[in-house]
């Protein structure tokens, strides 16, 4: 009897149900469907940093494998114990589960031909060169599965999507009289699921941050650092409220300063007649002094935001009023007395 995984993603809210390794059959998946586990896609991000950064358990599954296949006709080789010392070690690990659950199916299917009795076996093939070519497939497949679950692209948009085929699945629709839910059936390694949630990671330009709060690694935008708990966003709204009542005297004197500094220089136009008699140049001045405003204020308020000191504002308030008095040098050069 082969298994499955189903799954439904719910990208409103970033999470994602997921029952499995389910018995394949009708009966089995309809009753998966009511007894799915939420997942939201940071804790399944997380749960694949673990998996891809802990090789050791894999390397101990191949030896127990390989050394089952050599026992006389090869033996069950159950996936239970392998799962609780992964979980002893690393925690509950849905990659791991999946990876461990698919491996120990193939490796039921591909040993079939060693269950033979020994006297068919004995007589017509060579069981040694039959368990060579049954480990070899074992092995290929284990190590293509292992490569492409352990993909860093599936949840960084800067890393390059690899494409390989993914065969569709069935969907699967939970219908009562008050619920209407779509499934998809997944292979049990999850690539199907990985693939799904990247394709997500890549279109909103996601990638791994780490929370300023709790230090918990979250899929976000570039510059973010807040996850989504309820703790840590009250917690950074906090922060601001106290960042800006502490900081924004210090901001506002800064931005004061260069507002005083060209508005100096306005006058000094006005007065040399540039305002009235040479209007276009007047007003290139005057367009040069907003955009200048305007970047002073958009660096304020991320300054603000982020809590970072006055210093880069400082920088730029002097490097601006040192143009606004070169523009203002010029046109009175041009056209009126020195300033």
């Amino acid at each position: 009897m082969g298994t499955t995984t189903i799954y439904r993603i719910n990208e409103t809210d970033r999470t994602i149900n997921i029952a499995q390794s389910v018995n394949d059959t009708d009966e089995s998946v309809h009753g998966a469907v009511l007894n799915t586990r939420t997942f939201d896609f940071d804790e399944l991000m997380n749960q694949h940093k673990v998996f891809c950064e802990h090789t050791e358990p894999y390397d101990a599954f191949r030896d127990r494998l390989n050394s089952a296949l050599r026992i006389d006709r090869s033996i069950d080789v159950s996936t239970d114990d392998m799962i609780a010392r992964f979980v002893a070690e690393y925690g509950e690990n849905i990659f791991f589960r999946g990876y461990v659950c698919s491996v120990i199916e193939f490796y039921d299917k591909e040993r079939y031909v060693l269950l033979k009795p020994n006297d068919v076996v004995i007589a017509k093939l060579n069981r040694r060169k039959i368990q060579d070519e049954v480990s070899k497939k074992l092995m290929d497949y284990m190590d293509t599965q292992f490569t492409l679950m352990r993909s860093d692209a599936y949840f960084s948009h800067k890393a390059n999507m690899e494409h390989f085929m993914i065969q569709p699945g069935r969907t699967i629709i939970a219908a009562d009289e008050y619920t209407y839910n779509v499934f998809r059936e997944s292979d049990n390694c999850l690539l199907t699921i990985l693939a799904e949630i990247g394709q997500l990671v890549h279109q909103n330009k996601w990638t791994v941050c780490e929370c300023g709060f709790c230090h918990k690694l979250f899929l976000g935008t570039e510059g973010e650092v807040c996850c989504r708990s309820a703790e840590c966003i009250e917690a950074q709204k906090q922060q601001k409220e106290a960042i800006y009542k502490e900081n924004t005297k210090e901001y506002s004197a800064v931005k004061r300063d260069y507002d005083a500094y060209v508005r100096r220089y306005k006058k000094i136009l006005v007065e040399a007649g540039i305002e009235k008699y040479h209007p276009a140049e007047f007003d290139e001045f005057m367009q040069a002094k907003q955009e200048r405003m305007d970047d002073m204020d958009k660096l304020k308020k991320r300054l603000i935001r982020n809590g970072l000191p006055t210093k880069e504002l400082f920088e730029l308030g002097a490097k601006y009023k040192a143009e606004i008095k070169a523009l203002a040098d010029e046109l009175v050069e041009r056209f009126g007395k020195k300033v």
